[in-house]
C-alpha cells in the first residue's frame, strides 16, 4: 500500500526526451514512445488484436490496465475503436482506462507528441484539455458523453497497482504491457509485476505486449497466465499475448486489516440520498451517470444547508510535506477544477453560476513558499509569484509573496447543486421533510414527513450534522461551525479584481454586482442570525490583507448569509459504508493490545448504507472527488485515491481509533 506521509513534498520531474523526426525517444531508457513505422497501426496489431479487444469490448463494464501510458497512443486507439463499435453493445456500457506512468509527459510534450496523429485528433485534443500537472496519485478524468472514464496513476507501476491489489478486488479485463523495452527498465517487468496483475484480473482477462522476451514469458506463466507467441510488428520477430483461464492466485494478502473495505457487493440499480447539498448532488450525479437510478430527497430546498452561500472557491493549501489533509486537498483541488472548467460555459453560466478567474494567496508561511519555489520550472496546479507579478494578476497592489492557482473558479453553490441533479436517472423531491428509514431483507425503506415511502438498494446519508441523529451513525465525532459570510456592491476599488483573493478569508470578484467575502469561524456555535459584528470582522480581516480595496462599512450598506457547516474532529471528511459499530468493536478488539495486528476479518458493514458528509467550507472542492471515491466503491470500480487516503476518509476510522486509545465507541 503506498504511504507518503510525512515525506517530503516534491512533484514528478518531467522525462528527458529526444524528438527524432517527430517521434519522441526517452534519453533515459534509450528508448522510443511508439514505432518508428506507424505507431497507429502497431497499437492497433499488437495491443488490440493481441488482447483479443473486439471480444471484451461487447461487454457492459470494459476496465483496461496499461503499465507504461507514455504518449497515451494506445489508450486512445482503444478509446475510438470502443467508440466505434458502440452499436454493437448496450447504450450504458461503459469502458474504465487505467494508465500507470512513472515519468508523465508535459502538457507541451504531450500536445507536439500528438501532431503526428490528426485521425485521433477528436481524443487528443480531449486528452490535452484534462492531461494532470505532474503531482503523484491517481488523477480521474471523466468523459461521461462517451461513459469514458480515464485513471492516470502518476506513479511506479508496482507501487500503484500494490495499492489496487490490497482493495482484494479483481478490476481488470485487459492488460496492455508497454512499458519501455525490458532489457533497458528491468522494474516494469518485474515477476512481481506479473503476479499482482494476477491478483487483479477477472478470470478470462487477457494481455498483450510487443515483446516476447523469455523473462516476461516466464514471468507471465509463473503468475498463471497462459502465454502465447505471435508474429510481431514490424521489425520485432514475435510478441506475446495470453490470457488468464484460471484463478490460481487470490488477491494479494498485504498483511493489512481490511477494517476500511467495503464488502463486494452487486452494483445497484436503485438508490436513495437524504439531502441535497454539495455532498449529495455530487453522489447523487456520480450513480446516475453510472446507470443507477437515484432518488434523492431533500428536508427543504436544494442547498439550503452548508451549501447555502453566495459564492464559494475551488481552494487548496501545498505543503512542503506529504500528508492526509493536504493530499487529499491537492487530489481533490484538482478533479474539482477539471470539471468545473468543463461545466462553465456549457450547462453553468459564466459570471451568474461561476466564473474561472484563478484565486491568490497570501500566507505568512514563508518556509513553505521557499520551498515550493525551487519547483518553478514543474508542471503543477500553482505558481509562486513575487509581489509584483501577484499584483499583476489580481488587479490591486500587494507588498508580499503570493501562490496563485490559475484553474481555479468561484461558484454559486446552489447552482452547481441544481446542475449536478439534473439528469434524466434522477428524482428531486425538495420540502419532504425529515425521513426516517429501516433496512429489509431487500435493501432499505425511507419514510419521509409527507408520507411517502421509498424503496431501495442502496442508501447514502448526506444530511451533514444531522448524522447525529441517527442511531446507526449517531457515533460519529462531528462538529458544527457556524460560518458568517459578508456581501458588499462592487465599488470602483473592487471592480478591478481579475482573480480571486484569499487570506485568512476570501474575496471573490463579483456576482452580478455583489461580493461575498468571509467568512467567520464559529466552532460549536449552531445560531442563525446575522451579526453586526461578524461582518465587521470580515471586512477588518480583508482590509487588513487588502487595503487598497475598500467597501462601505455602514450597517445600510452590507448585508450576509449565515451557514453551519458540518465537519470532523480530524478536518478530513467522512465517506464510505457504515460500520456496524458493536460488530466492529468486538472483530478488531485485539488492535487494543496492538494497533498493527493484522486481522483477516471483512468489516461488518450495515449493508448497503453509506456516509458522504463532513465537507466544512471546503464542499465545491472536496465533494466531486469524495463522490468518486465512494461511488467506485459502491460499483466495484478501481478507486481514484491511493488507499492511505481513502482509509483518511473511511468512516470506519473513528471506531478504530477508538479501539486503539482504550476507549471504544
Amino acid at each position: 500500500m503506498i504511504n507518503r506521509d510525512n515525506n517530503p513534498w516534491r512533484p514528478l520531474p518531467a522525462p528527458d526526451i529526444d524528438w527524432r523526426d517527430g517521434i519522441p525517444v526517452s534519453k533515459e531508457f534509450d528508448d522510443v514512445y511508439y514505432s518508428t513505422d506507424n505507431g497507429i497501426a502497431e497499437s492497433h496489431y499488437v495491443f488490440l488484436e493481441g488482447s483479443q479487444f473486439r471480444s471484451h469490448s461487447k461487454e457492459k463494464r470494459l476496465t483496461i490496465a496499461e503499465t507504461g501510458f507514455g504518449t497515451g497512443l494506445n489508450c486512445l486507439v482503444a478509446l475510438n475503436a470502443w467508440l466505434d463499435q458502440s452499436n454493437q453493445r448496450a447504450s450504458d456500457s461503459t469502458l474504465h482506462y487505467v494508465g500507470f506512468e512513472a515519468h508523465p509527459l508535459t502538457k507541451a510534450q504531450l500536445q507536439r507528441a500528438w501532431e503526428k496523429w490528426p485521425t485521433l485528433s477528436h481524443l487528443a485534443k480531449r486528452l490535452i484539455r484534462d492531461w494532470p500537472q505532474a503531482t503523484h496519485g491517481c488523477h480521474r478524468l471523466y468523459w461521461p458523453d462517451w461513459n469514458i472514464t480515464l485513471d492516470l496513476w502518476w506513479d511506479d507501476a508496482q507501487q500503484a497497482m500494490n495499492d489496487l491489489a490490497s482493495r482484494r478486488q479483481r478490476y481488470f479485463n485487459i492488460w496492455l504491457l508497454d512499458g519501455f523495452t525490458p532489457a533497458r527498465n528491468e522494474s516494469a517487468w518485474s515477476p512481481s509485476i506479473f503476479s499482482t496483475m494476477a491478483a487483479l484480473s477477472q478470470k478470462g482477462a487477457t494481455f498483450a505486449t510487443f515483446t516476447a522476451a523469455g523473462d516476461v514469458r516466464r514471468g507471465l506463466t509463473a503468475a498463471g497466465f497462459t502465454v502465447q507467441k505471435r508474429p510481431g510488428f514490424g521489425v520485432k520477430r514475435e510478441a506475446l499475448c495470453g490470457q488468464l483461464d484460471t484463478i490460481k492466485v487470490t488477491p494479494q494478502a498485504t498483511g493489512i486489516t481490511p477494517w476500511d473495505l467495503t464488502p463486494k457487493m452487486i452494483p445497484p440499480k436503485k438508490a436513495v440520498i437524504i439531502g441535497a447539498g454539495l455532498a449529495g448532488s455530487f453522489a447523487a450525479r456520480a450513480l446516475a451517470e453510472r446507470g443507477v437510478d437515484v432518488t434523492v430527497l431533500e428536508a427543504n430546498a436544494v442547498a439550503s444547508g452548508g451549501s447555502s452561500n453566495l459564492q464559494g472557491i475551488t481552494y487548496t493549501r501545498p505543503s512542503r510535506r506529504h500528508g492526509v489533509l493536504a493530499d487529499f486537498a491537492l487530489a481533490s483541488y484538482q478533479i474539482a477544477t477539471r470539471l468545473y472548467n468543463q461545466l462553465l460555459g456549457t450547462t453553468l453560466i459564466e459570471g451568474v453560476d461561476g466564473q474561472r478567474c484563478g484565486y491568490l494567496q497570501v500566507t505568512e508561511d514563508s518556509e513553505t513558499l521557499d520551498y515550493l519555489k525551487q519547483f518553478a520550472d514543474c508542471d503543477l496546479p500553482f505558481r509562486v509569484l513575487n509581489a509584483e507579478k501577484a499584483s499583476d494578476e489580481l488587479g490591486a497592489p500587494l507588498t508580499q509573496d503570493a501562490l496563485f492557482f490559475p484553474d481555479a473558479s468561484w461558484l454559486h453553490p446552489a447552482a452547481v447543486c441544481r446542475e449536478r441533479l439534473s439528469h434524466s436517472r434522477i428524482q428531486l423531491h425538495e420540502f419532504c421533510g425529515n425521513c426516517d428509514f429501516g433496512s429489509s431483507t431487500a435493501g432499505w425503506q425511507i419514510n419521509d414527513s409527507l408520507g411517502n415511502r421509498y424503496d431501495s438498494d442502496i442508501l447514502v446519508l448526506a444530511t451533514a450534522n444531522q448524522l447525529t441523529e441517527a442511531s446507526e451513525t449517531a457515533w460519529l465525532p462531528l462538529q458544527t461551525i457556524r460560518g458568517q459570510t459578508t456581501h458588499v456592491p462592487a465599488t470602483e476599488s473592487s471592480s478591478g479584481l481579475r482573480t480571486a483573493f484569499c487570506h485568512e478569508g476570501y474575496l471573490p470578484p463579483p456576482r452580478l454586482g455583489v461580493h461575498c467575502l468571509g467568512a467567520t469561524y464559529g466552532p460549536q456555535d449552531t445560531a442563525l442570525d446575522e451579526r453586526p459584528a461578524d461582518h465587521r470582522v470580515n471586512l477588518q480581516k480583508l482590509a487588513s490583507a487588502l487595503p487598497s480595496v475598500s467597501f462601505p462599512t455602514t450597517e445600510a450598506a452590507i448585508s450576509g448569509h449565515v451557514a453551519l457547516r458540518c465537519t470532523t474532529t480530524d478536518y478530513l471528511p467522512v465517506v464510505g459504508p457504515v460500520p456496524n459499530r458493536a460488530a466492529f468493536n468486538a472483530c478488531y478488539a485485539s488492535l487494543k493490545a496492538k494497533k498493527t495486528r493484522f486481522i483477516d476479518e471483512e468489516c461488518p458493514t450495515m449493508p448497503g448504507l453509506f456516509i458522504l458528509a463532513g465537507l466544512g467550507s471546503r464542499g465545491l472542492t472536496a465533494g466531486p472527488l469524495a463522490a468518486e471515491i465512494l461511488v467506485s466503491d459502491i460499483m466495484g470500480e478501481p478507486s481514484p485515491v491511493p488507499r492511505y487516503l481513502q482509509q483518511a476518509l473511511a468512516p470506519a476510522r473513528f471506531l478504530k481509533r477508538g479501539i486503539i486509545r482504550g476507549r471504544p465507541l
